[in-house]
């Protein structure tokens, strides 16, 4: 028998992330308007990123509700440990970028540099966190902690 809680929690959490999407799609659109208007590199790179960053995220949303609709999605511990070696060295390498963000940063004295920067430092990291994370899931899926 199926929980009736769960049921709705599914289907209004299905909900939320396809008006998210359209959220996306709207963003992507209006990135569109904004490249054809500016011809500006910083607001065209800046631009692009955004743009770039929704299609990431459909991408992950869409991932989400085939999930949710179609087949669940499963990783098991022997599909990290396929790449667990290449995680390791993706992590050092993300490292390397970071410090030279960071290297970056301190020596840059333009205040748009320095945005643009810390921008990517950002992503850096983010990246970093997500190689560790996959990294560290094989453990978790092995010893069947959340």
């Amino acid at each position: 028998m199926a929980n009736p809680k769960a049921e709705k929690r599914d289907k209004a959490l299905l909900d939320l992330i396809r008006k998210w999407k359209v959220i996306e799609d709207t963003t992507i659109k209006s990135c569109a308007a904004i490249l054809k208007k500016s011809s500006n590199p910083i607001v065209q790179t800046l631009t692009n990123a955004i743009r770039n960053d929704s299609e990431k995220h459909k991408a992950i949303l869409q991932l989400i509700m085939d999930s949710q609709t179609k087949k669940a999605i499963a990783l098991t511990s022997e599909d990290l440990a396929d790449v667990a070696a290449l995680l390791d060295k993706h992590v050092v390498i993300e490292q390397q970028a970071i410090d030279m963000a960071n290297e970056a940063i301190e020596m840059s004295k333009d205040a748009i540099v320095t945005q643009l920067l810390k921008l990517i430092l950002d992503d850096e990291k983010k990246h970093k966190k997500l190689a560790v994370q996959m990294n560290e899931l094989k453990f978790r899926i092995t010893a069947r902690v959340t």
